[in-house]
């Protein structure tokens, strides 16, 4: 069974809620240029997708490979966003911990739509 466009909106609005958490703890804390950039590309990514589904959700439903393409730049921005975590050494636990949220919610979305 297919994810409806209205599901898909849900699971990206959650995806960029995340990401706004992870970008308002990296304006408040010490942070390094590259985990700043993947964040900030990751919430750019966020963004798109959600406007992408609320254009096309009223008026046909996304295809099947455009939503799997919009969740691989997803979980391909926020693997990026993990590995400047790691890389970045000492990184607030705040915004590890929503980086982290981040990258499940997109998983389990990507999981989601591979099975359906």
């Amino acid at each position: 069974m297919q994810m409806q466009p209205e599901q898909f909106k849900e699971r990206i609005t959650r995806i960029e809620e995340c990401v706004d958490e992870a970008k308002g703890t990296l304006q408040q804390g010490q942070a390094s240029p590259e985990l700043r950039q993947s964040v900030e590309q990751l919430h750019q990514q966020a963004r798109q997708a959600k406007q992408q589904v609320q254009s096309s959700g009223s008026q046909q439903q996304l295809g099947q490979d455009q939503l799997q393409q919009v969740v691989n730049q997803l979980e391909q921005s926020a693997d990026r966003a993990k590995q400047a975590c790691r890389s970045a050494g000492n990184v607030d636990p705040q915004t590890q911990q929503a980086v982290q949220r981040a990258h499940d919610e997109i998983s389990n979305l990507k999981n989601q739509i591979q099975m359906g």
